[in-house]
């Protein structure tokens, strides 16, 4: 089946390609002809590149957030716009093609209780906001077309990007096993996230293309909630390190999400599981990042 995925150059989108290149017949946004790159935040580059391709499946993994926009509105343009634009081509077309859109935990509001599909949305910021917008937007267009959302829980795996929690963290302890630094840095200890690993994720998002329902929304999660603390002691005794000075500057997240753990009962329902627990998501990023 021929699958376009858009953000395919992505922390995520990059992982699924290699992944699941065999799987599918992968078309991306790279894939655009005499541009380098086709951007479908212009409907009608949209509509020309879907009516060329005319994909039975989209998985919009497009959407940048606070770490790569540079303004709010980026944010909406990126993350709200070209879900539109997707949409309007497909009615344009009357293609009855199936997109996939990821979402974000963000969505939802702390809570020290997990959170499933049903549970109460509180955006907290522009990001949560945009993406909250973008899932309404989409299931707005179900049933005449099939739409599914994925609600990603803090999806982490190797060389993601050091403006993210995990990958800073690791960073800061690394250079502090080395005696580059006497301390390490954090923004607080006191939040708990649900951490999915990427290998996981990506293997949910081929089970909502190939089983999502049409109109309802997934948790892609592990389940179980992380505390800062606990991520920092794994990462201790796999890197062998017995004591480190830790420095939180906040008591709290200032803005957004406190405590967050996932449902994934849904996910089960459609044959995924992660495989993958916090010990072992650490393990295999430091083996692919640091050769350790």
């Amino acid at each position: 089946m021929k699958l376009f995925v858009l953000g395919s150059t992505g922390f995520i989108g990059k992982r699924f390609v290699r992944m699941f290149s065999g799987v599918y017949e992968i078309v991306t946004e790279l894939d655009g002809g005499d541009q380098p790159f086709v951007d479908l935040a212009s409907y009608d580059t949209t509509l020309e590149f879907l009516d060329a391709h005319r994909p039975p499946a989209i998985l919009n993994l497009a959407g940048k957030s606070y770490h790569t926009a540079g303004n709010d509105a980026d944010i909406y343009e990126s993350n709200v716009l070209v879900e539109l634009n997707l949409h309007e081509a497909l009615d344009h077309l009357k293609l009855d093609s199936k997109i996939v859109s990821a979402s974000s935990s963000a969505v939802y509001r702390s809570s020290t209780d997990p959170v499933d599909e049903k549970s109460p949305c509180l955006p907290a910021n522009t990001y949560a906001r945009a993406k909250y917008v973008q899932e309404r937007v989409g299931l707005s267009y179900h049933p005449r077309q099939r739409v599914v959302i994925a609600r990603l829980f803090n999806v982490i795996g190797p060389h993601q990007s050091k403006d993210f929690f995990l990958p800073a963290v690791i960073e800061r302890l690394m250079k502090f096993r080395s005696g580059e630094a006497k301390e390490v840095q954090l923004k607080t200890l006191n939040a708990v996230r649900d951490f999915t690993f990427i290998d996981d994720a990506c293997g949910a998002l081929r089970a909502l293309v190939d089983e999502g329902a049409s109109g309802e929304i997934y948790n892609v999660c592990s389940g179980r909630g992380v505390s800062i603390h606990e991520v920092i002691e794994e990462l201790k005794d796999i890197l062998s390190i017995p004591a480190v000075p830790l420095v939180a500057r906040d008591e709290f997240v200032k803005e957004g999400i406190n405590y967050q753990s996932g449902a994934n009962g849904k996910m089960r329902e459609i044959g995924w599981s992660p495989s993958f627990d916090i010990r072992k998501s650490l393990e295999t990023i430091l083996g692919e990042e640091y050769g350790i």
